[in-house]
Formats: structure tokens, C-alpha cells, sequence
């Protein structure tokens, strides 16, 4: 896939999706505010807050102990909020298969699944917010 080298604005994880805040950092995407609703990349390895790290703009990618099992097929979105990962014990702003759908939230296509744990990442230019 392509990568980019970008600094973290936070600790980051493997498979985590990131948005580009003002400070110039990326920090992670979510679907529930129009400041973090724009995914941009995601991270492919441990990144310490204010580090620079590879980032993936587009392209096929596999974190088997982070990803949950997806349904092969199924659209990826920036997730709503950080989800539980048993595996690794912590929680993961990573994709998600349902879409957004409260009032106020922002949907992006960023992808999908290949297999339960492999994903294609393509963020969409598109943005739209749910009314």
C-alpha cells in the first residue's frame, strides 16, 4: 500500500484510524464530531504521543489481534467510538462495519473487508453528516 510518515498527536496503536487535527498531528478519528470525522490514514505500528510513525493512506493491511472478525464484504466506516479488544486487553479506534447513524454524526466510507481480519483502506472523500 502507500504509506506516509506522520506524527502522532496521541499514543496510537496498530489498525487505529487517524483524522489531522490543527496542531498539525494526527490524532484519532471519529464519526461523532465534525473535527475528528475526516479519516486520513491508519496506523500500522506503535506510535508514542508526539513521535513520528508509518501510516497507511490506501491499501491492504491485516492485524489479526486487533481487528474484530469482520464479515467479508463489509463496508468499513470511521468508527463512533473506540472499541473493547479483548485480544490485546485495551481499546482500539479502529473500523467499524455498522454505519454511524445518530443525529449529529459524520459517515465515511473508509474501506472493507477482505477477510475476518484483513481490510482494503481507501477513505472516500465524501463526509456526510446524519440529520
Amino acid at each position: 500500500g502507500d504509506l506516509a510518515m506522520f506524527q502522532a498527536g496521541e499514543a496510537l496503536v496498530a489498525g487505529e484510524v487517524v483524522c489531522f487535527k490543527d496542531d498539525g498531528k494526527v490524532h484519532k478519528a471519529l464519526a461523532t464530531a465534525a473535527a475528528t470525522s475526516r479519516c486520513v490514514a491508519m496506523c500500522v505500528a506503535p506510535v508514542s504521543a508526539n513521535a513520528m510513525g508509518p501510516f497507511l493512506l490506501r491499501g491492504f493491511v491485516r492485524f489479526n489481534d486487533v481487528f474484530p472478525a469482520y464479515t467479508v464484504g463489509g463496508v468499513l466506516y470511521t468508527p463512533e467510538a473506540e472499541t473493547a479488544n479483548a485480544a490485546a486487553d485495551d481499546n482500539n479506534n479502529i473500523p467499524e462495519q455498522a454505519a454511524p447513524d445518530s443525529d449529529g454524526d459524520f459517515v465515511q466510507v473508509i474501506g472493507y473487508a477482505i477477510s475476518a481480519d484483513a481490510v482494503f483502506f481507501d477513505p472516500g472523500s465524501s463526509v456526510v453528516e446524519v440529520a
